[in-house]
């Protein structure tokens, strides 16, 4: 039986942990992409709810193209409609010359746009399962304030599962 080098099984640990977030990002928009939108409603009405969008939001800053958002910055609220409550999730993301960072709930920072969506459309977005132009235009999304900002943030972000 072959020995195990224990640095090489360290190495080999570290790049699995590292990987791992986005491997399981990529499984989860294929499985999201291929839910009906009644199936995503009803997970977005679910206890479930919160670890979706948490996971989502975690990932944004490990997803940002940081040669593309080198000259952006923004600051963008996401309000997330459809919770059991009636109620909306708030989010917060600041970009920043390629940086990225999300809080949840109200920010004392005033935004320069407010993106305001149901849980369900909010999926689909960002999975790549859906055209935030076309949500806009159609009134599945609305936004408030500074619309090029919001127009700016689909070229910035790598979507899982995107390949171009």
């Amino acid at each position: 039986m072959a020995r195990l080098d224990p640095r090489q099984a360290i190495v080999t640990l570290q790049q699995a942990v590292a990987r791992a977030p986005a491997e399981a990002a990529e499984r989860a928009a294929r499985v999201i992409r291929g839910a009906s939108h009644e199936q995503l409603e009803q997970l977005m009405r679910s206890p479930l709810r919160r670890i979706v969008l948490e996971m989502i939001f975690w990932q944004m800053p490990r997803r940002v193209d940081k040669r593309k958002a080198a000259d952006t910055s923004a600051s963008v609220r996401w309000e997330i409609t459809g919770r059991r409550n009636d109620g909306a999730d708030l989010y917060q993301l600041e970009l920043n010359d390629g940086h990225c960072r999300v809080d949840r709930g109200d920010s004392a920072r005033e935004p320069e746009v407010t993106i305001t969506l149901d849980g369900a459309e909010f999926l689909l977005i960002a999975t790549g399962g859906s055209d935030p132009m076309s949500a806009y235009f159609s009134g599945r999304v609305t936004v408030a304030g500074d619309i090029m900002a919001a127009a700016k943030l689909g070229s910035v972000f790598v979507i899982p599962g995107d390949r171009s």
